[in-house]
C-alpha cells in the first residue's frame, strides 16, 4: 500500500521546493531591496514562508505515512 502512496522521488521534490522557498526568502527578497521594489519583496517574503510552510507540511505527512503505514 505505501508504494501506492509513496514515491521515491518525493523526498527529493521536497528537498528542491525547501530550496526555492530558501532562494525566495534571502536572495530574491534582497534583490528586490536593493532595487527599491517594496511590493515585490513583500510577495516574495510570502510566497517563501508558503514554499517552506507547504515542504513542512509534507515532511511531516511523509514522516508520519512511515512511521504508520
Amino acid at each position: 500500500m505505501i508504494g501506492e502512496i509513496y514515491s521515491g522521488y518525493l523526498d527529493v521534490a521536497i528537498l528542491i521546493w525547501l530550496f526555492s522557498g530558501l532562494f525566495n526568502l534571502f536572495i530574491d527578497t534582497n534583490k528586490y531591496l536593493q532595487s527599491n521594489m517594496a511590493k515585490e519583496k513583500k510577495v516574495s517574503r510570502v510566497l517563501g514562508w508558503i514554499n517552506i510552510g507547504i515542504v513542512t507540511v509534507w515532511f511531516l505527512v511523509i514522516v508520519l505515512v512511515k512511521v504508520f503505514v
